[in-house]
Formats: C-alpha cells, sequence, structure tokens
C-alpha cells in the first residue's frame, strides 16, 4: 500500500453502486408502508380538532351571552354586604365611632391587606 495518499487521485469517484431506480424503489416501498397509515391518522386528528373548534365555538356563542346578562341583573359585589341584602355604605354609616376605629386596626394589621 502506498504510504502518500493524495485525495485528487481520487476524485469524486464513489467506491459504492446502487442498481438502476434503487433510491425511487425505495421512497415507493417506505410510502406504501407508512404514508397511507400517516396520512389517514392525520386526516382524523385533522376533523377531530376541527370539531371539536367548532363546538366550542358553538358553546360560547350559546352560553355566554346568558352569563352576561345574569351578572347585569345582579347588584355590583362590591357595594353589598356578604349576606347581599344591606348595601356597605348604609352598613357603614350605621356604625359607632368605636366600631369604625376597630375595623381600622383590623385593617391595618391585616397581613393580606398590608
Amino acid at each position: 500500500m502506498k504510504k502518500d495518499f493524495d485525495f485528487d487521485d481520487i476524485g469524486k469517484r464513489t467506491p459504492y453502486r446502487t442498481p438502476e431506480g434503487f433510491f425511487e424503489d425505495v421512497q415507493r416501498k417506505v410510502m406504501e408502508r407508512a404514508g397511507v397509515k400517516q396520512q389517514r391518522k392525520s386526516h382524523m386528528k385533522l376533523i377531530i380538532s376541527t370539531v371539536i373548534t367548532i363546538a366550542a365555538v358553538w358553546v360560547g356563542f350559546l352560553f355566554v351571552p346568558s352569563l352576561r346578562q345574569a351578572d347585569e341583573v345582579k347588584t355590583p359585589s362590591s357595594k353589598v354586604l356578604a349576606n347581599g341584602t344591606e348595601p356597605v355604605d348604609k352598613w357603614i354609616k350605621e356604625l359607632s365611632d368605636e366600631e369604625l376605629e376597630e375595623l381600622v386596626s383590623f385593617s391595618e394589621n391585616d397581613i393580606f391587606l398590608n
């Protein structure tokens, strides 16, 4: 074997040969085995996701307007006490000065408000 190896002697030749149409045949066989099944699965996923999306849009159109109307009928929650019967302003006006001071001291010491 020669010790001085020169790549220029080789050129662009490849030492391997394949039969005529080998790569086209391999591509066709692979597509026959995997391609058809893959297309069906992806087609089915597309159909299912489209149906789910359309159903979600219809649910949104049907139920969201009714929720808005229900919210408009109710009084704003910031103006009503927890029991839902008295407005907050009326309740605060009825408190004595001592009760108001006690509420202020509670709010100053509240870890969630401060």
